[in-house]
């Protein structure tokens, strides 16, 4: 699975939420960060590619709950250890 975001676009939580679910193809993602986490490690398969362009533009529109988001990502990331998800971020 691949994840596109664009700080162009995701300028909500609410709208990050709704492309992970867009991405996922999981209609009953429930798009929180419970969620998220859930969805990463357990509902889809290896390997997950994140790719956040304009990933300042996305901080500077959601504030704090962006690092919340990260936070959650990277949790993901760790705990599935060796089934791969990358993430990277570009301003």
């Amino acid at each position: 699975m691949t994840v596109h975001l664009d700080g162009h676009v995701i300028d909500s939580e609410a709208r990050f939420h709704d492309a992970f679910r867009s991405a996922s193809g999981v209609e009953w993602y429930g798009g929180n960060l419970d969620a998220l986490f859930d969805l990463l490690v357990a509902v889809v398969t290896g390997p997950v590619d994140i790719i956040w362009i304009n990933a300042a533009r996305s901080r500077a529109a959601i504030g704090d709950r962006f690092d919340r988001i990260l936070n959650v990502i990277f949790d993901a990331i760790a705990y599935r250890k060796t089934d791969r998800i990358t993430f990277r971020l570009e301003s």
